[in-house]
């Protein structure tokens, strides 16, 4: 199946359908829009919107968003009866992916092109870990071969080993001497071979930290390490700064709330002002850019009991406060920062008892975040005043000896609601640090698509809608 679907700038890997089971498999093999071959800068382009438009930003995120309960739906319903068609639509566009990345980097290493090959293995491993978080098991040692038509499932603890493996694969041929370097067909890092090894280190860095339930101080130690390797300052995010102001070339988190505006600013409310000295939210900086006024207040609302909000106005909201960064469609979109590093950094070091570190990474932390807060449009700003009026305040910065880890994750969740709800939504399985209000509760996972359950065989039963909100279906790595 060396084939590859065919896309563009304005129109993505949409509409296709795709499981691991038969006829996926079969119409991977007929689809029309498929060409044969394509070369390498075209491809690679192609395939860096993919990833940004159809696995982390894509409806999958908008999902977890809400199950984080960052925001709350506000079409009238509670917003898991969205689940089963967000969750189709993330495993159809993960495995369409991990099929056009293993055809690159077969193109890429036949032809030595080693900076493309590494490039290819690192957003493998960025998709298979997405893949991951929201499924758990998935099929992947016997997935995407045209003679295995139900393909197991492997257990996602014993998928972590081979994301590292792929990553060092990509370390590797990012370090070789190449030839055939990319540069404006990298739409991330012009092709620069350092930063794509920098973002390696940095998604193992989250990785290992991940783990923390499994192996605290191993973890710990192992997430510093791979830091160490990693990004050193914002510039070097990993994030896609070429969207327009259009529907069809913008963020696609805005160009989803321009579509249909269903999220509003949830449980983020309560969670940035529990650090507020006097419970007023705007005490927090962030809040005035980033959450939109009903008649002069600023409104969250309940998670999976709002009212319908969705009419005009659309953006803003007149029941509920909405994220106001949502209206900008031109907004760059971060997938792995320096600013989580900081955080991982914190976490990691305070496991380790590291207290000093701990709290130096944590203020760095904080003070990025709030910095970069309004770094979606250059007409909002932050009076650098305010935000050190904000640290100054004794929840935010408590003193080496007082800090706590609910203080590192709560910053890191809050600054995580500016376009990263995913990893919003692992964070709120790996502590629970607050208790669902959503009545249905917190799914542990994303639900298995219909047409898996229905063709492949090997689709574990014991995931549905009746079980994702029991213990048994947590991730290894979640409380």
């Amino acid at each position: 199946m060396k084939k590859i679907i065919y896309i563009t700038l304005a129109v993505f890997l949409v509409g296709v359908s795709f499981s691991c089971s038969e006829d996926t498999l079969t119409e991977i093999d007929t689809n029309p829009n498929i060409v044969n071959d394509a070369p390498l800068n075209s491809l690679l382009p192609q395939l860096i919107i993919a990833y940004s438009n159809e696995i982390v930003g894509a409806a999958a995120a908008v999902q977890a968003g809400s199950i984080s309960e960052q925001t709350s739906g506000v079409l009238g319903f509670n917003s898991y009866t969205d689940l089963e068609g967000a969750s189709a639509q993330a495993w159809e566009n993960g495995y369409l992916m991990l099929n056009d990345l293993e055809f690159m980097r077969n193109k890429a290493m036949q032809s030595e092109a080693w900076t493309y090959a590494g490039i290819a293995e690192v957003l493998k491993a960025f998709t298979l870990t997405t893949l991951i978080d929201l499924y758990g098991d998935i099929p992947y040692s016997e997935a995407l071969q045209s003679e295995i038509r139900n393909p197991k499932f492997d257990a996602h603890e014993t998928l972590y080993a081979e994301i590292h493996s792929i990553l060092d694969n990509a370390i590797s041929n990012l370090g070789k001497v190449d030839t055939a370097m990319p540069s404006q067909d990298d739409l991330v890092f012009n092709g620069d071979q350092q930063l794509w090894m920098k973002t390696a280190y940095g998604l193992k860095a989250r990785l290992y930290n991940k783990l923390s339930k499994l192996d605290s101080p191993g973890s710990a130690q192992n997430a510093l390490t791979a830091i160490t390797n990693s990004l050193t300052n914002s510039e070097e995010n990993f994030s896609i700064k070429i969207y327009n102001s259009s529907l069809e070339n913008g963020n696609p988190y805005s160009v989803a709330q321009n579509g249909q505006p269903r999220s509003a600013v949830g449980k983020i409310f309560d969670v940035m002002l529990s650090f507020t000295p006097n419970t007023v939210i705007e005490e927090d900086p962030r809040a005035v850019p980033w959450f939109s006024t009903i008649n002069g207040n600023r409104i969250p609302a309940p998670s999976g009991t709002a009212e319908a909000d969705f009419g005009e106005p659309r953006l803003d909201g007149a029941i509920y406060s909405k994220p106001l960064f949502l209206k900008y469609m031109a907004a760059p979109l971060p997938i792995l920062t320096y600013n989580e590093l900081l955080f991982i950094q914190a976490e990691a070091n305070f496991r380790l008892g590291n207290t000093l570190e701990a709290y130096n990474a944590y203020q760095d932390a904080v003070q990025l975040a709030l910095e970069e807060s309004a770094d979606f449009s250059p007409d909002v700003q932050i009076d650098p005043a305010d935000i050190a009026n904000y640290l100054s305040f004794p929840g935010v910065s408590p003193g080496e000896g007082s800090l706590t880890l609910e203080n590192i994750i709560s910053q890191k969740y809050i600054y995580l609601f500016k376009f990263q709800w995913i990893e919003a939504y692992n964070e709120t399985r790996k502590f629970d640090f607050f208790m669902a209000t959503n009545p249905e509760g917190r799914a542990n996972r994303m639900l298995y698509p219909v047409s898996e359950v229905t063709r492949n065989l090997n689709t574990p039963s014991d995931v549905n809608f009746s079980t994702i909100f029991d213990s048994s279906t947590k991730l290894i790595w979640a409380n």
